[in-house]
């Protein structure tokens, strides 16, 4: 039998006590997860798991959150200190779970190759790689809304981390934020009949 010792600062320890608080807290908030994908390029340290939380009832949406998206290093040479959500309506916007996982994992590659901050808001505009069915091709990358305060600030030894709200938007919202404000935007889906977290909206 062979047995290893590890140190909180040895990587796949640290990662597990990571694991341990965020997944936790997920779990509090949005029940046991369905399934679980794992982004992994050791070359340069990135190991994302995302989880997928079904909707209980048609009243609550299903997410895709990440775990280890906040030590993941930015070429910056700078961790992202933060963790992804994506919460969508309990049909997934006609599209499936595996589809889904692809985009989030083809965002979550792009954000860590390419953008220098977690600073938000932030639009990313429209991408080829969005879901087929979807309406919404562009992406709002906002601080959480509608979810426990719990998930603004999660404590990690020293370090604290924010869960973002991942939004798929139009490309015409996306021009509303460019053009006149994240507030301007708000007044916008304040007023809109469809929900949004329906990718499909008009």
């Amino acid at each position: 039998m062979q047995i290893n010792r590890e140190s909180s600062q040895g990587k796949i320890l640290d990662f597990d006590i990571r694991r341990t608080i965020i997944l936790n807290l997920y779990i509090k908030e949005w029940s046991m997860p369905e399934y679980r994908v794992i982004m992994t390029k050791p070359e340069i340290g990135v190991h994302i798991e995302i989880y997928y939380f079904p909707s209980i009832h048609d009243k609550i949406p299903a997410r895709f959150a990440t775990v280890g998206l906040s030590n993941s290093i930015r070429k910056t040479g700078k961790p992202t200190e933060a963790e992804w959500m994506l919460a969508l309506k309990p049909d997934l916007g006609q599209d499936s779970i595996d589809r889904i996982f692809s985009y989030f994992c083809d965002l979550i590659a792009h954000n860590i190759e390419n953008v220098k901050s977690s600073e938000v808001p932030r639009v990313m505009t429209e991408s080829a790689l969005a879901p087929e069915n979807w309406t919404t091709k562009a992406l709002l990358i906002d601080e959480l809304r509608g979810e426990s305060e719990d998930l603004e600030e999660i404590k990690i030894g020293e370090e604290i981390i924010s869960v973002l709200w991942v939004i798929p938007i139009t490309p015409n919202e996306a021009r509303i934020i460019l053009q006149e404000g994240i507030d301007a935007f708000d007044a916008y889906i304040e007023e809109f009949p469809h929900s949004i977290i329906d990718p499909t909206r008009p």
